[in-house]
């Protein structure tokens, strides 16, 4: 990951609007944060918009919206970050893992049902690496037993699943903007995006301390305000998030043609043809037979560093004593992905030298039993 070229490109304008707001001194909830909620709203076309001090806190404050608590469930994926399972405990709900797709690694709706009880609340599907998840069956799953439905969209934001924003789906969509996703601040921040004005409302309240007005206060809650100086970083690079996105389109184009012309033991996550992926991550994933480790260390040694987008589930981290489904596609994902260096400004040269090393690495390192 490299930030520098997003960063230099609003530093100036940055320091001479931190300037401004140092001058205005009205440094919580002020006109940059409001500011920022209408762009945001609009772009996305939602009603509302209320940023938040982080995604997880964005997550936790739509599930808490909604009135979600203790003896409630609330089924999301297999291979949802720590951060989404942990929203969902924070309320005093139990998580419910469904497993995923094998070709996209996403929620499988027909995974669902089978897990949907009396306690049931809530579907909370992640949209991973920047593409959605297919909203339209769950959103009519969700229907069908009365259940509200919660987005995570901390890696897609402009992402469409058939020509609708991620977000826009369900009842509440959530956003990071966490420095490394594709709309990053310069810390942590995150947003929540509804067309419920009742929700909005009690939203609004709860992020600051249950307030509905200054010293009224009808809810429990919580300080999760957006700040100020994260919200003009955000403001001045929505400026050019298309563009970004545009670009890590084409760069993502660019390692599909390499790697397929290198003809590698390896594959790009599978692509729904009915979504706008925007790759948050280029993830691919090896087959049976590879060392993923072994080549990890490898690729390192010849300076590209890898990761991987998540190497253990929730349900099998050593903290967790939850109810633990059985995701079979989830657990065997998470021992083959690997994500490649990607961002937007990465030049061609640079996804060449990765895919070249990723050859070498496969053939010299022992990594693969055959290439």
């Amino acid at each position: 990951m490299n930030l520098g070229v997003p960063t230099e490109r609003i530093k100036t304008q940055y320091l001479g609007a931190v300037g401004k707001f140092l001058e205005r001194q009205q440094f919580i909830l002020g006109k940059e944060v409001e500011d920022f909620e209408r762009a945001w709203a609009k772009i996305l076309g939602a009603r509302w918009c209320l940023g938040t001090s982080s995604g997880s806190d964005a997550l936790y404050l739509a599930l808490a919206a909604l009135g979600i608590g203790e003896g409630d469930e609330v089924i999301t994926q297999g291979n949802a970050y720590n951060a989404t399972v942990t929203a969902i405990m924070r309320t005093g709900a139990a998580p419910r893992f469904a497993d995923i797709r094998k070709d996209t690694l996403l929620l499988n709706p027909s995974k669902i049902e089978n897990l949907i009880t009396a306690r049931t609340k809530a579907i909370l599907p992640v949209h991973l690496y920047g593409q959605p998840c297919d909203m339209e069956k769950i959103c009519a799953i969700a229907r069908a037993h009365k259940l509200f439905v919660v987005e995570d969209c901390a890696q897609a934001h402009l992402a469409l699943f058939k020509k609708k924003l991620a977000g826009l789906w369900g009842d509440i969509g959530a956003f990071s903007f966490y420095p490394t996703k594709n709309l990053g601040a310069f810390g942590d921040a995150g947003a929540v995006v509804t067309s419920r004005k009742d929700l909005y409302e009690k939203m609004r309240a709860i992020r600051n301390l249950g307030q509905a007005a200054k010293n009224d206060h009808r809810y429990f809650g919580f300080n999760m305000r957006l700040d100020g100086l994260q919200a003009i970083c955000l403001s001045l690079k929505l400026k050019t998030l298309g563009a970004a996105i545009r670009r890590r389109q084409e760069r993502a184009g660019y390692y599909d043609a390499l790697l397929k012309k290198a003809g590698l033991p390896l594959m790009p996550v599978g692509r729904d043809s009915r979504v706008r992926h925007v790759y948050h991550l280029y993830v691919v994933e090896l087959i049976e037979g590879i060392d993923r480790e072994k080549l990890r260390v490898a690729l390192e040694d010849r300076g590209v560093e890898t990761a991987v987008h998540y190497p253990l589930p929730v349900y099998r981290q050593p903290w967790y004593a939850g109810p633990r489904d059985q995701c079979p596609v989830s657990d065997r994902a998470a021992e083959r992905i690997l994500s490649l260096p990607f961002f937007e400004n990465i030049k061609t040269k640079e996804q060449e030298y990765v895919v070249s090393a990723l050859r070498h690495c496969l053939v010299h390192s022992g990594a693969a039993e055959r290439v």
